[in-house]
Parts: C-alpha cells; sequence; structure tokens
C-alpha cells in the first residue's frame, strides 16, 4: 500500500541507504496493471480495429479504444493537437491504439496479442524541411506546410551590416536526437473515484501544468485531478507531461480501480520524447577588427508527430544566444515541422545548448580567418554588465570577462599554439535564463509555506518539484542562514497539487532564484513574526537569534515558540506564506522583454586528442568557470557542473537516438552508449561570485548554463586538433574519421 512518506531533512542520505520509495515501490489494494497497443506504422489509417478477443482474457478488467473515451482538444501548450487513443490515423511508430487493464502482467501481454488490427498505410515524412514542401503529405488537418509554429525574429538593418562585413563565415549544422537517459523509466500510478475524482501518482515536475493538460482531456475541473509527485529518477525534461498518465486514467476511470503502468526500458525508449533535432543555416559577418556586424540564422525543428514542448525550444534556439554577444544586426527564422516520427520535447538547457554549438563553431571559423585569438574575438564582441541585450535582457550583474579571463588562466590557454599534434584546446562561451516569463503568461513566480510544528521542526512547503538537482537542500539552507538553525533540522515538502501551494515547476531553470526568493521571504516573515511574539510573551527585551528566544537569561526553543503560538491562536499552527513576484517582461511578438529576474554565464575550456587512425576523440582536461552569482551550496554546484559537463561529453562524443523511417534503431541501453567514468577527465570549476540584487542571498541558476558551452568548446577542441570542423553531432569516432579522410 501507499504510505504517507515524510519528506527526509536529508534526501541524500535516504537515496543512498536505499529507503527512497520511488513509483516502483508503490502499490494500492485492488491495484490492475496496464499496458497499451501500439501503431507498428509511421503513418496509417485505421480501417479495422476488433478487441473482442482480447476482453475475453481471463483476468481482464478492461480493453479501451477511441470509441471508449472522450476526444476534446488538449495539449500542453497552445497547440491542442493531442488524442488520448488513435481514432481513425496514428502517426508514429508507438501511437497509442488500445489500452489494456487486467489483474496480472501475463493477461495483459496475452490480451494484447489478441488485438487484431488492419491498416492501409500512408506516407510518411522523416525531415522537417520535407514536411514544408508544398506537395507534402498533411500530418495533421488544417496546418498549412506541416509547419505549426514559426518564428520571424529582425533586428537592426541587415543590409547595411552585410555591405560592410569584411569577414563572413556560415555553414549548415545539425543537432542529433538525444534520450534524456533518466534511470526511472516512465510510469503512472492512476486512481480514480466518482468523490475525489482522479488521483494520480506520477513523476512530473510541472504537475500543476499537467494537471491542467489532463483535466482538459477528460473535461474535468481541475480541481477533480490530483497528482502526487513521487521521488524522481530522473528527467532532464522528459518528465513534464506524458501520455502514459492519460491512458491509466482512462482505464481506471472505466474499471473503478487503481491502475499501474510502468514502462520497460525499450518501450520508453520506443515511445521516448527525445531532445528536439534541430538543423541550422548560420552566417556571421565581422568588421577587419573583429567586431561582429551581423547574425543570420535559420533553424529547422523536428516536433515528431505531436506537440510536447518543441514550440519553447525553437524559440529558444532562435533568440537565447543573440544576448551573449553584440551581434549588431540580427535576423532568425525559425520553422518546427511536424514529422512522422515520435514527438520530441525539451532536454537540459534546450535550444540553447544546440544553439551554441553552431554559433561558437562559427566564431571559431571567424577568429581563423582574421588570425585572431578564439578567446579575444569573444572578450571583445560579448555583453556587459548594465547594458540591456539586443532582445531586452536587462543584465543586472554579468561577469562574462571575469569568465573569459579566469578560464584562460586556469585552463593555461596561452599553451594552445604548443600543444602536440593531434591535441586541441577550444572554447565556447555560454548564457541562460533563471526562469523564463513566457513559460506561463499567467504568472511567473513562486509561493512557500513555512510553519513550525508542535515538535519544534520547521517544515517548508513549495510547488516547485525536486527531481535530484538539490532543490531541497537549497530551501533548508536559505531558511537556516537566515533563521539560525541547523539545516537539519528543516524539512522541505512538495509534490502534491492537492496539498501544496501552487507552482510553475521546476524547468527554466527557475527553482533556485523563484522558489529560493519565495522561501527567503517567508523566511524573513517567520523571523519578524517569532521576533513579535517573543516580545508579547517574554516583553521588550526578548531576542530571537541563532534559532532560539532569549530573554532573562533563558533560552526557548522553536518548540516552545509554536506552543506559545497555539495558546494564543485557538490552537493553531505557526505558520506563514509568502509569494514571490519578479519584476519581469513577457516578451512580445518580436521576443523582446526581460523574462527572467537575471541571468548566469559561463566560460569554458576543453582539451582533447583525437586519434588519427580511428578518429576516437579522449578528453584530456575540462576547465568551467560561471558567474552564476553567490554560490550556496558549493559541494552541490560543483555537482551540477560535473553533472552537465559529463552529460554534454555523452551528447557529442557517443549519443546518437537513432531513428530511421521512424523505426527506432537502438532501443536498449546497450546499444545506446552513455558515458561511464573512464570518458570523463577531471573537471576543474571556478565560480565569479558577485551576488545579483534579484537572487535569494544573490543567487542566479546554474543547472542548465553548465551544460550549454560544452557542444561548442569539443567541437572546437576537435577543429583546433585535427584543422577539420565538424558539424554534425555527434561528432563519434567513425564521423571525425571520415571527416578526416575528406
Amino acid at each position: 500500500m501507499i504510505q504517507t512518506q515524510k519528506k527526509s531533512k536529508n534526501d541524500l542520505a535516504a537515496k543512498v541507504t536505499g529507503n527512497t520509495r520511488y513509483l516502483h515501490d508503490m502499490n494500492l489494494p485492488g491495484q490492475l496493471v496496464g499496458g497499451t497497443f501500439r501503431s507498428p506504422y509511421p503513418h496509417a489509417r485505421i480501417t479495422r480495429l476488433d478487441v473482442s478477443k482480447a476482453r475475453a482474457v481471463k483476468g481482464v478488467a478492461a480493453v479501451l479504444t477511441a470509441e471508449d473515451v472522450p476526444h476534446l482538444e488538449f495539449g500542453p501548450t497552445k497547440y491542442k493537437d493531442w488524442n488520448i487513443l488513435a481514432k481513425d490515423k496514428v502517426l508514429f511508430i508507438g501511437d497509442e491504439i488500445a489500452v489494456v487493464a487486467a489483474e496480472t502482467r501475463e493477461a495483459v501481454d496475452k490480451a494484447l496479442s489478441l488485438i487484431e488490427v488492419e491498416f492501409e498505410q500512408l506516407p510518411a515524412i522523416f525531415d522537417p524541411e520535407d514536411s514544408l514542401q508544398e506537395d507534402a503529405v498533411e500530418i495533421h488537418p488544417g496546418v498549412e506546410r506541416n509547419r505549426p509554429m514559426h518564428v520571424l525574429v529582425n533586428r537592426g538593418d541587415m543590409d547595411q551590416a552585410k555591405q560592410e562585413a569584411h569577414i563572413v563565415r556560415s555553414g549548415r549544422y545539425h543537432s542529433n536526437r538525444i534520450y534524456q537517459g533518466h534511470m526511472e523509466p516512465v510510469g503512472v500510478l492512476a486512481s480514480w473515484s466518482d468523490e475525489e475524482g482522479l488521483t494520480l501518482w506520477a513523476a512530473s515536475h510541472i504537475p500543476y501544468r499537467a494537471r491542467e493538460t489532463y483535466a482538459a482531456g477528460f473535461g474535468l475541473p481541475e480541481d477533480k485531478v490530483r497528482i502526487i509527485v513521487p521521488p524522481i529518477g530522473g528527467s532532464f525534461g522528459s518528465k513534464y507531461v506524458l501520455k502514459l498518465h492519460v491512458t491509466s486514467a482512462a482505464l481506471s476511470m472505466k474499471t473503478g480501480r487503481p491502475v499501474k503502468m510502468i514502462l520497460d526500458r525499450s518501450e520508453d525508449m520506443l515511445t521516448a520524447h527525445p531532445r528536439v533535432p534541430l538543423t541550422y543555416d548560420i552566417e556571421i559577418g565581422a568588421a577587419a577588427d573583429g567586431t561582429f556586424l551581423y547574425k543570420e540564422l535559420t533553424v529547422y525543428g523536428d516536433a515528431g508527430a505531436r506537440i510536447y514542448w518543441s514550440p519553447n525550444v525553437l524559440a529558444t534556439a532562435c533568440t537565447r544566444t543573440d544576448c551573449i554577444y553584440n551581434f549588431g544586426a540580427i535576423k532568425a527564422e525559425g520553422h518546427l515541422c511536424y514529422t512522422n516520427s515520435s514527438p520530441t520535447t525539451c532536454m537540459r538547457g534546450f535550444g540553447n545548448a544546440e544553439t551554441l554549438f553552431a554559433v561558437e563553431s562559427v566564431i571559431d571559423e571567424l577568429a581563423l580567418g582574421l588570425g585572431m585569438d578564439p578567446a579575444d574575438l569573444r572578450m571583445k564582441n560579448i555583453v556587459k554588465q548594465g547594458e540591456t541585450t539586443v532582445h531586452g535582457y536587462k543584465l543586472d550583474t554579468c561577469n562574462l570577462d571575469l569568465c573569459i579571463d579566469k578560464a584562460k588562466e586556469i585552463s593555461g590557454w596561452e599553451r594552445r599554439n604548443e600543444l602536440p599534434a593531434n591535441r586541441g584546446l577550444g572554447m565556447a562561451l555560454a548564457n541562460h535564463v533563471s526562469g523564463f516569463r513566457a513559460i506561463d503568461p499567467r504568472f511567473d513566480g513562486s509561493t512557500a509555506i513555512m510553519r513550525i510544528n508542535l515538535d519544534g521542526e520547521l517544515e517548508i512547503e513549495t510547488g516547485e518539484i525536486e527531481l535530484g538537482q538539490g532543490m531541497s537542500v537549497t530551501y533548508a539552507r536559505i531558511a537556516a542562514q537566515i533563521l539560525g538553525i541547523p539545516e537539519g533540522g528543516i524539512i522541505v515538502k512538495s509534490g502534491d497539487t492537492g496539498r501544496y501551494p501552487f507552482g510553475i515547476g521546476t524547468l527554466a531553470s527557475r527553482s533556485t532564484v523563484m522558489g529560493g526568493n519565495a522561501v527567503m521571504k517567508a523566511s524573513q516573515e517567520m523571523q519578524r513574526q517569532i521576533q513579535a511574539l517573543a516580545t508579547q510573551v517574554h516583553g521588550e527585551g526578548a531576542e530571537f537569534r541563532d534559532g532560539q528566544v532569549h530573554s532573562d537569561g533563558k533560552a526557548f526553543t522553536l518548540k516552545d515558540i509554536s506552543a506559545w503560538y497555539r495558546a494564543r491562536h485557538a490552537g493553531e499552527e505557526f505558520k506563514v506564506k509568502e509569494t514571490y513576484v519578479p519584476d519581469t517582461e513577457m516578451p512580445d511578438a518580436t521576443y523582446f522583454g526581460n523574462p527572467s529576474p537575471n541571468y548566469p554565464f559561463a566560460a569554458h575550456v576543453a582539451e582533447v586528442e583525437v586519434d588519427p587512425d580511428t578518429g576516437r576523440t579522449r578528453m584530456i582536461g575540462y576547465w568551467a568557470v560561471h558567474d552564476s552569482g553567490t554560490i550556496i551550496h558549493e559541494t552541490m554546484a560543483k555537482g551540477q557542473v560535473i553533472g552537465a559537463v559529463a552529460q554534454g561529453i555523452g551528447w557529442v562524443l557517443m549519443e546518437d537516438f537513432q531513428v530511421e523511417e521512424g523505426v527506432v534503431r537502438n532501443p536498449s541501453m546497450m546499444d545506446y552508449r552513455m558515458p561511464g567514468a573512464h570518458d570523463i577527465p577531471h573537471v576543474d570549476i571556478a565560480f565569479i561570485q558577485e551576488p545579483d540584487p534579484n537572487g535569494p542571498m544573490g543567487a542566479k541558476s546554474l543547472g542548465e548554463v553548465a551544460l550549454d558551452p560544452v557542444p561548442g568548446a569539443i567541437a572546437n577542441a576537435i577543429a583546433h586538433a585535427t584543422g577539420k570542423r565538424g558539424t554534425r553531432l555527434p561528432l563519434s569516432a567513425e564521423r571525425v574519421w571520415n571527416m578526416l579522410q575528406s
């Protein structure tokens, strides 16, 4: 049975000792097992569907098809193209046609094997540029040229800038699909009752947005959908909103019993929503002295067969990197296209890291053409503190120049031209946000509730979600520093739309700044109210400090303070509630605005050695310097950077989610190569710590900006080592070897 799981004061200790209870460990009385019958074709019309034999299997409680579920317009963004089950047509291999709930896994598998379907295969499209053609087959009715989203951004006089350019470098760059590689496969436990409505135990780190999406799919009021988030075994963007949550809910609503569905790894990868693959046509022009004059960019994004969060990725790809450099004139055009592949979605640094692969590569090509040091060319063109960028980002703090200087110092950049053969050093810069106003136009903040319980423990409730990034420890540390109590005495609770305050969720690097500011405000208000209560109880001489009230030589604990409050407020608990609302701006139709409270920056340097006989790249060293404001927890911050660098190394050198004609060719962790300990070099990390006025304790975000420069830095190092420029990720041994032979 599911038992109330008290949040640990030390989340790490619970995980290391095996006491953390993930979704796999949770069960309800009368629970059924669920399974899905999926399309074997990328694009086909369903001409016949017979589930009668499946329904007759012993132990089967329900078999649902499109005839058994609502057909309402819904989806997690403004593009409402979701369904619960495919009715007339399937759009990708793995598309959901029918779902089964039964007493046992064996009964589910037998029922699935007895479902009879006949198809009329239709022409399929797998390339975004093909989908844009006038004669391309229509994937979603009424979507012109299969393009649900078109981005156009123009700043400055592009024609004049092109005329003035002394040097131009351009190219076509490709970022690939990669699998988020979460340790815990996707799963859900759904329970329906007429009284309580729908309850989902689901590893979503945007549960309030997920609740809104799922309620719309069933035509339910939002307060009839509750999402409880168990500890999450990894996500990196994959576990926002998921069709599995919806289909399990449909089964529970039909049977009146709880239904648990957990994908095995192959099905998880078959139906995975990987990183959005992007193709870039990019051109940057500069004056003879290296001053950037313009950047022109065209982006093609593969949304797959349905919209998840790919629109945010495309918008980021077309704009974010313009706020690192002063490019002069800017032009960007983005095409988000439907194809008959599995839908794509967010992944750490989404839209920014892959664009920087292209941008930073072209900047190195400009430096080569100008005979300039790549670091000097970057330094000449970066944004500075106090500036407002071309897209309206207000840089109250920006220490990118110090990041570059420090990265050069600790990496020994001056030895770049004296390296042995086949060795190379590459640099790349990055920026990111600390929350983003356009994620939810209705609200862009966070709420924290702080209470002192009867035992004198301090509890913090938040709508943001812990998914392993260390949010709970960060919030505890902020409160501890303000209230003067040990971190170990603070419990952070989150992850229940029926109990805890509303939150946008953990995405867009928002948890530290948005949630942290709310916790800071609540801590300050709690401090004020405790002092007022102490004065009321013990007079003007009473003082609250170091987590205790001191009066007449005596010290009173939080347990005493709780008792004082309850005695004076009819037994009510001592709690405060504070909401942080940042002074951010919703970007306008041209993507101009100040969408984040503050902006982190980074400069990374990679050193590689390339084997000319095999094309294999070996990482020799890595140096990462970050401007993320005040670092609240240095050990955790360094862990974020090391993890991001490891993830980036995997992406650039080995990871490739291979999908051919809609078929996933490597749907197992044996065939999908991810980095191990021996693939990661020592990562030397430094922080430029200037407190930011808009962050809690002066902090800015770190988790995503730590990945953003990695592809560009490694690609530039490989180009420096070989004299050859790789333009398609991953830069695997085979691809680098072929590049060297050309």
